[in-house]
């Protein structure tokens, strides 16, 4: 599921990441075949908006379980450890710290 901690106080509710995905990618459409009426002179294509939906359906593969939550709390504890302050980190190469200050959770996607 995609609740995170919601699920706790709506125990009911339901969001899995099939379901998200449909959602994605069903709303994905929906707003570029909006775009394609209202700027006919964009020139959208039907392939295009097939393009835009299946980036929609696919844009969180390669997401690991529960990557939403734990995006920040690995981060920011991987970026103390990393630096220096605790010896099984010293080994991370300086450009992969740097790296780490930007990183988003939309960089763990295999669509990059």
């Amino acid at each position: 599921k995609q609740l995170g901690t919601a699920e706790r106080v709506y125990t009911t509710a339901t969001h899995t990441r099939f379901e998200h995905s449909l959602g994605v990618g069903h709303l994905a459409e929906k707003k570029v075949k909006g775009i394609a009426e209202r700027q006919p002179r964009l020139g959208i294509t039907e392939k295009d908006v097939l393009c835009v939906k299946i980036a929609g359906l696919l844009h969180d593969l390669g997401h690991g379980p529960f990557s939403h939550v734990y995006d920040g709390l690995f981060r920011n504890e991987l970026k103390k450890k990393s630096s220096g302050n605790d010896e099984l980190y010293n080994d991370v190469p300086p450009d992969c710290r740097k790296m780490m200050d930007g990183w988003k959770h939309e960089d763990a996607s295999l669509s990059r």
